[in-house]
């Protein structure tokens, strides 16, 4: 992702609640029936875009363990590429997983 695409998706769920936020202060419901029912919908749609950020945050966070782990054998295996031919084909098969995994998750981290 370039980084002016990154710029625009840093921040999106809090950037999306104010947009809804700005939104529902231009809506002026008449009755107490409308009024009940737009807080109902702004009560479930804060809850969801918190479920959201902490399901995405807890995938991060496992997403974060699993590039520890990989990065751990990566170097297990670049300490051992020059006994065997196997060792290196299987780092240079690793490191662009592993590359590929890390950026996915920092585009995902700067949307938070």
């Amino acid at each position: 992702m370039s980084k002016s695409n990154r710029s625009a998706h840093t921040l999106a769920l809090f950037r999306q609640r104010d947009l809804i936020a700005q939104l529902l202060s231009q809506i002026n419901p008449t009755n107490k029936r409308a009024k009940a029912q737009l807080g109902a919908a702004v009560t479930q749609i804060h809850s969801l875009g918190d479920c959201i950020r902490e399901t995405t945050q807890d995938s991060c966070s496992e997403l974060l363990d699993v590039s520890a782990g990989l990065d751990g054998i990566l170097k297990l295996l670049d300490l051992q590429r020059d006994k065997s031919p196997e060792h290196y084909s299987l780092y240079c098969l690793l490191t662009p997983l592993k590359r590929q995994l890390d950026d996915a998750l920092s585009n995902v981290h700067d949307m938070l």
